[in-house]
């Protein structure tokens, strides 16, 4: 994994006809974030409780003590792969959105790093990118916005230290991924600004003695 810079470049394509298509949605650990999970819902046209009872699986973070939602695999590949790609590319997730870079952000600071897996042959082709100027191709500027106000919420749990009690992670994980229950108890009509709302919730939970 080698770390980039802003101002640093890697070649990288990914298309139908590479022969190495599709590699990168099998076996994964595909952990979602709110943003994600609201979007996903939003593009399947179901409501959020119903994706996440549906499509992922959950469990309290071994390093953060919050929910982690994951996607679930299908005979060990993506539910949304297809042999011509993904069938919800217009509202695919970050780390999908993202390859292959991941980003790393350490208090005010962002960093990208690239990944380079054995078979990806995507790094062979010759178009040139900059971090930034991958960001903005695959539209993920919203996302990482968005993304950014769920890293407060981790933040200030790492800065409590509070163990949180059973009815406690319960709570975050309705306020944060389960927007559409959440915009009912709050009486909240936009997406946004229940999602927004909650993750300021949840951060009152995690700051509270």
């Amino acid at each position: 994994m080698q770390e980039l810079e802003p101002v640093d470049r890697f070649t990288f394509a990914c298309y139908p006809g590479i022969k190495c298509f599709n590699e990168c949605c099998k076996n994964l650990s595909l952990a979602l974030t709110p943003y994600d999970v609201l979007r996903m819902a939003r593009g399947l046209k179901i409501t959020t409780k119903e994706f996440l009872e549906r499509y992922t699986s959950a469990h309290v973070g071994f390093a953060t003590g919050l929910p982690v939602v994951v996607l679930k695999m299908v005979d060990e590949k993506c539910p949304f792969v297809t042999e011509n790609g993904c069938s919800i590319y217009a509202f695919r997730p970050t780390s999908c959105r993202l390859y292959p870079l991941a980003r790393v952000r350490i208090g005010e600071e962002v960093h990208y790093y690239l990944l380079r897996e054995e078979f990806c042959l995507g790094h062979e082709e010759e178009r040139v990118w900059s971090p930034e100027r991958w960001v903005e191709d695959q539209k993920a500027m919203e996302y990482n916005a968005m993304n950014d106000l769920f890293f407060e919420l981790i933040s200030a749990k790492k800065r409590s230290g509070k163990m949180l009690k059973e009815d406690e992670i319960e709570k975050i994980y309705r306020y944060c991924f389960d927007t559409d229950s959440f915009k009912l108890e709050a009486g909240i009509e936009n997406d946004i600004d229940a999602l927004r709302e909650g993750i300021r919730k949840s951060v009152e939970i995690v700051s509270s003695l």
